[in-house]
């Protein structure tokens, strides 16, 4: 038996879905998700249908709703952040150290190339995938310039707060550059 609990369920996921595709496309009052399919919800719906080419109904149907959740997947999927990978070798104690090799080695330094800007006068790291001096002092910059121990080798700590710095700058432009 179809409860009205659950029907009350679908329809506010039916408004959840309208709302977030509405605000895609830059509505200005977005339907407000309250369970209830009233003059709004129907509104909703026979707009989405329009845009869509589907018969105009106004209600959500098997075609409808399937229409709707399929462009609510699509924009969620946008809005995701990609999975994590971790990089880092694993084990409390793991150090990347000069001689090291490997796509561990990598990512530091393309990190450390997205940062060197952000440092001052700091010339990037060469991507060759292994430990070297260059990448040893790059570390030690990096190390400085986020209060760090300036060992030059790169533990958890350093990984993580250059992750995170990464993070915050990315795809921004250094300061120094926008008060050049």
């Amino acid at each position: 038996m179809y409860t009205d609990s659950q029907r009350r369920t679908h329809i506010l996921d039916l408004q959840r879905f309208l709302r977030r595709i509405q605000q895609a496309q830059g509505a200005v009052q977005p339907l407000t998700p309250d369970g209830i399919f009233g003059p709004e919800t129907a509104a909703a719906v026979r707009e989405f249908q329009r845009r869509n080419r589907l018969p105009v109904t106004g209600t959500a149907n098997y075609d409808t709703w399937t229409a709707i959740y399929a462009a609510y997947l699509l924009l969620t999927d946008l809005d995701a952040l990609p999975a994590a990978v971790d990089f880092f070798p694993s084990g409390t104690d793991a150090k990347l150290t000069r001689g090291d090799k490997g796509p561990s080695v990598f990512v530091l330094q393309l990190m450390l190339g997205m940062a060197a800007p952000h440092f001052g006068n700091a010339l990037p790291v060469p991507l060759t995938g292994e430990y070297d001096a260059d990448t040893e002092t790059g570390v030690r910059r990096a190390q400085g310039t986020l209060l760090l121990p300036q060992t030059g080798e790169t533990d958890r700590a350093t990984w993580t707060a250059l992750a995170l710095f990464h993070n915050s700058f990315f795809g921004r432009t250094p300061l120094a550059w926008t008060m050049a």
